[in-house]
């Protein structure tokens, strides 16, 4: 059972009243520091929003083995042109890119 509010709608709370109240007020070194806090916490926010997808993602991209096997292949051309491997690829990126670069990622 998760209690309400969840940690990440906490956070992102957090990062609102830091954004919206806070820094408005601030300059220089101290108004930068905030701002760093700020992403800081998004980026905190947004990582425990997708766990569930964060995990999936890259249990798909191992596919049941480990990250040294799935280098090895890779690097002995063994996963060459794998479409499985692709789309999962492509799909774990999504998901960071959502937690990493939500403006540029449109998340």
């Amino acid at each position: 059972m998760q209690d309400e509010p969840s940690g990440a709608a906490l956070l992102d709370a957090a990062r609102r009243a830091l954004t919206e109240e806070v820094i408005p007020g601030l300059t220089g070194r101290p108004r930068y520091v905030a701002l760093m806090v700020a992403n800081a916490i998004g980026i905190a926010a947004r990582e425990i929003a997708e766990a569930e997808r964060l995990r999936a993602t890259g249990a798909d991209v191992l596919s049941g083995g480990s990250a040294e096997a799935l280098v090895a292949a890779i690097r002995a051309g063994a996963r060459d042109a794998d479409p499985d491997l692709h789309a999962a690829l492509e799909a774990a990126a999504a998901v960071s890119a959502r937690v990493w670069k939500p403006a540029v990622s449109g998340g």
